[in-house]
């Protein structure tokens, strides 16, 4: 494997129903998704910080300078198509390979594929479900940052139809509430001291019991009601007006949304929408592992040949926490010993792609001045003993 650098990119940011314990099988919305969604083909076009604790992180205007203030202007590369994203019309470095995950965090799967990327020392963009966040599983999304990654958002719900033409505008709010909840439950994780701590923050915002799911009609209606309980948590932990924790950049549609089922224009304009408002990026793929297909996910011969072939090949590569982790760590190990892989962080991408970094992206997308938002960072190890 061509080496490159770990480094980091971050990005921005009710009835309820018994929350089982989450287990590592395909979403049923996602298995019954269209082909395109659950082939492994590609989609259709359409320096660690020391800190004491997690708590002591602090990341949102006038956090830092940003890593490349001279490329500040986030051009778009001629014949890019679609809001800020990734398509799988863009033009790409052969081998250059970003890694992605999906679905967790999953108390047992996304432990195992961490200590396969600690193994390789491989950069990842993690792509959460906001209902997989839990008192049981925050500690996850804390070593995912602690580790070098970066966090995304796939939705609270993983709803593969949110987009509905014949209402659009009832769309966007239900995409943009199931995307803002889950940057709430990242920057809580993030703060959470214990399980408990985890529990009586999740209450305080969402005025829930936290071992119940948000409902979807609650997240639509009650969302902005969310986020100003969640702009007083950060105040009372000691966070500055426009602070967060963490600001997620990188969002995915569940299932890959109407870009890659058959809404047409329409369906990805009420999209875009509602990535303009929470002022986040698309990020669809390239290549896929395979691992959503029903007769082929447990198929190691087929995993690892996909895995193979779409690193080779160069974009982005969808995985699953859940993937069998054998075929995971075949098809790592194979990059790592092929001169012709280079696995990349997702902020090389948006620099290739935008002329420009994670961080100023973000600033830009926010209104702020170049340089003004630290979109992420790695924050180095946990302290012994921490989170509950």
């Amino acid at each position: 494997m061509r080496k490159g650098s770990l480094v980091v990119a971050v990005g921005f940011l009710v009835a309820c129903s018994t929350r089982p314990s989450p287990a590592p099988a395909v979403p049923a919305s996602e298995a019954t998704a269209s082909t395109a969604v659950t082939s492994a083909e590609p989609a259709a076009d359409s320096a660690p910080v020391a800190l004491a604790s997690l708590s002591d992180l602090k990341i949102g205007p006038f956090a830092a300078e940003a890593a490349h203030p001279e490329q500040s202007l986030c051009t778009e590369a001629s014949g890019a198509r679609g809001f800020y994203g990734f398509y799988r019309t863009d033009a790409w470095e052969k081998g250059n390979t970003v890694l992605t995950f999906d679905d967790g965090p999953h108390p047992t799967a996304t432990p195992r594929v961490l200590d396969l990327l600690a193994k390789h020392e491989l950069p990842a963009t993690f792509f959460v479900v906001g209902r997989a966040i839990s008192r049981d599983t925050y500690p996850l999304i804390q070593r995912i940052v602690a580790e070098g990654h970066t966090l995304g958002s796939h939705s609270y719900s993983h709803d593969v139809k949110m987009t509905r033409v014949g209402a659009p505008a009832d769309s966007v709010e239900t995409i943009v509430g199931q995307h803002a909840v889950t940057a709430i439950l990242i920057d809580i994780s993030l703060m959470a001291k214990s399980g408990d701590d985890f529990d009586a923050m999740f209450s305080q915002v969402f005025e829930r019991d936290p071992a119940q799911w948000l409902t979807p009609g609650a997240i639509k209606s009650e969302y902005r009601t969310f986020s100003a309980r969640h702009d007083e948590l950060l105040a009372e932990r000691g966070y500055e007006d426009g602070e967060h924790p963490y600001t997620v950049l990188y969002s995915r549609p569940p299932g890959g949304g109407p870009y890659v089922e058959h809404d047409g224009a329409a369906g990805i304009a009420i999209y875009d929408s509602a990535l303009r408002e929470l002022k986040m990026m698309n990020v669809m793929w390239h290549g896929a592992s395979g691992d959503t297909v029903p007769e082929k996910r447990s198929d190691y011969g087929f995993l690892t040949d996909n895995l193979a072939k779409y690193s080779k090949s160069g974009g982005v590569l969808l995985i699953h926490d859940y993937i069998r982790s054998d075929a995971l760590a075949k098809g790592l190990e194979r990059m790592v010993q092929d001169d012709a892989v280079k696995i990349v962080p997702i902020d090389d991408a948006v620099r290739a792609k935008y002329r420009c970094d994670g961080n100023t992206l973000t600033a830009k997308l926010h209104g702020a001045a170049p340089g003004s938002v630290l979109a992420g960072g790695s924050i180095g190890p946990l302290p012994a003993g921490f989170g509950g």
